[in-house]
């Protein structure tokens, strides 16, 4: 049967985190660059009309059993496109969601297929299981970190490298010499954001520069909020980026980045903004050991110009494995 879409994206979209929504349009960016025309590209998400209105292809909706069912009927494969899907850090809800859509989708004839992925944490004896079991079902998975490979591996389940799909978006240059560095803080890790927070405070007092808040979500927003009433940090001002296009034009000056979100690193790095991380989970570790960005470690903060050539290398990276991926999920279906 001649179905309607090649690919159907299924990942965090639609929620408003900009990291999510920048690895769905890295995501349809990599499947056009190998060969996928964008209408024969659909997503899942929680907002399915602003999804279509943004990446111009045809969305479902991720919370109606009916449209999931239709996404995956009218659809050969099923990608997992990237992030961080199978965790527990909070429940059990996120990884028995992406397991139910991942049996409906391999039900309905999909193949499944998993890029850029970071798995973990999982401290339960049923993540570990239910992971397993969703995961076992793709032809092949890449992964962003070596902790989720060797955490695949412990689970019997092999994997490739690839770096972050974000990585392949073109981003212009930034890092000016502004008197202001940027700063990100995420909710749920109160000591680290605290250390993020004062570190920055400090090295800003310092340097004789302020500090811009950038939210990537609006749960971020109300985390820097709650930093400044707490006379942790001082902001010259929070702002709410949703779109590279905005991050490039608070980069555009800024002379340092400091920082907790995966994605607000990335953004940073791609830019060429000297930067540092706060790393609440080894995906940001990884990714700070991975091109030698400097990390908050109790010491006095100090920033890491970024290299432009691997930044490059990380992009053209991302490029070829995502192609060969492209080649063997949607070339010989059956095979």
């Amino acid at each position: 049967m001649e179905r309607e879409f090649d690919v159907l994206l299924l990942g965090y979209y639609g929620f408003g985190n900009l990291g999510d929504e920048l690895l769905a349009e890295a995501a349809v960016s990599l499947l056009e660059s190998g060969g996928v025309k964008r209408e024969r590209i659909a997503l899942l998400s929680a907002k399915a009309a602003e999804s279509e209105k943004k990446f111009g292809l045809r969305a479902f909706d991720r919370w109606s059993l009916a449209a999931l069912r239709r996404g995956c009927v009218s659809s050969r494969t099923l990608l997992l496109g990237g992030g961080g899907l199978f965790q527990d850090s909070s429940s059990l809800r996120s990884c028995l969601y992406y397991y139910g859509v991942m049996r409906l989708a391999k039900s309905c004839g999909c193949r499944l297929w998993a890029e850029g992925q970071s798995v973990g944490p999982l401290h339960s004896a049923a993540a570990r299981s239910v992971t397993r079991r969703a995961l076992s079902l793709c032809s092949r998975i890449s992964v962003r970190d070596e902790n989720s490979a060797e955490l695949l591996s412990s689970l019997g389940l092999d994997s490739s490298f690839i770096p972050d799909l974000v990585l392949s978006l073109p981003m212009p240059k930034g890092g000016g010499d502004g008197n202001y560095i940027l700063f990100n803080a995420r909710p749920g890790y109160e000591k680290l954001s605290r250390r993020a927070a004062e570190s920055a405070d400090a090295f800003a007092r310092e340097s004789g520069r302020e500090i811009i808040g950038v939210a990537l979500a609006d749960e971020d927003e109300k985390e820097l909020e709650r930093l400044e009433a707490l006379r942790y940090i001082k902001l010259r001002d929070i702002i709410t980026v949703r779109g590279a296009g905005d991050f490039s034009e608070a980069a555009a000056a800024a002379s340092g980045a400091v920082g907790m979100r995966l994605h607000f690193l990335i953004l940073s790095f791609l830019s060429g903004i000297p930067l540092a991380g706060c790393a609440y989970d080894p995906k940001v570790s990884g990714f700070c050991r991975r091109y030698g960005i400097a990390a908050l470690d109790g010491g006095a903060l100090r920033l890491t110009t970024p290299d432009e050539s691997a930044a490059k290398e990380a992009a053209e990276a991302v490029r070829a494995e995502f192609a060969a991926a492209v080649r063997l999920l949607t070339g010989d279906i059956d095979g």
